[in-house]
């Protein structure tokens, strides 16, 4: 990665860059409010639980695969990957958010790169699923699957753990220590996606899943899932 790639990197994955992805939760407002995470040990928990069961098999997955696809020009296959990604997602909640963040990531980089064969890949896509839009991008700006991957999975952990600071009792320095601990695991989870490429995505997380489900009956919400 050259320092120009690396500061990309850093502009499409900080919270400044306008996604909304501050927005949603992910079933965490749920969890919380049932108490199943309520301090930092339930938080780490939580962390590690995405990054086993959701990230590493499904949307870190996903991001690789798509990588990939896009540089084979395989956009049959790709369009194949974004449909799967949502069909995968059992709450609708999570489906929005997931499209609604690709939507916004790849609208908001179009306008600043201009590029038409960009244009032209991404308005094949069906759904815009978060991982297959970044993946575009990150690609578009020549960073390799396994960057990408943990670049993805940085923003998906840090937004988690900001968004905990709102729903439960911790602090910044907490907070940061906690995630900092977690971050520690990103690159095997990197080395396991790579290792399991060639298997198909799935997602095996049914505590999240029926958080991410109830949310809607949440009487009080901060967040959209």
């Amino acid at each position: 990665m050259t320092s120009i790639q690396f500061v990309q990197v850093l502009q499409l994955t900080d919270s400044f860059f306008p996604v909304g992805a501050f927005a949603y939760s992910d079933g965490l407002e749920t969890a919380s409010t049932s108490g199943a995470v309520h301090d930092a040990r339930s938080l780490r928990s939580w962390l590690d639980h995405y990054l086993d069961c959701t990230f590493v098999p499904c949307d870190g997955l996903a991001i690789w695969k798509s990588t990939e696809l896009i540089q084979q020009g395989n956009l049959r296959t790709l369009c194949e990957l974004d449909e799967e990604l949502t069909a995968i997602k059992p709450a609708g909640a999570l489906r929005n958010s997931s499209q609604s963040i690709g939507k916004r990531l790849l609208t908001t980089y179009s306008e600043i790169v201009r590029d038409p064969k960009f244009d032209s890949l991404t308005q094949s896509l069906p759904n815009c699923n978060a991982p297959i839009a970044y993946a575009a991008v990150m690609n578009h700006r020549g960073i390799e699957g396994r960057d990408a991957v943990l670049a993805f999975g940085y923003s998906r952990l840090a937004g988690i753990v900001s968004a905990s600071l709102r729903l439960i009792s911790i602090g910044q320095q907490q907070a940061q220590c906690i995630l900092s601990e977690v971050l520690e695991r990103l690159p095997a989870a990197a080395d396991r996606i790579a290792e399991n490429r060639k298997e198909p995505i799935r997602s095996f997380a049914p505590i999240m899943d029926i958080t991410q489900m109830n949310h809607r009956f949440v009487y009080s919400r901060l967040f959209r899932s």
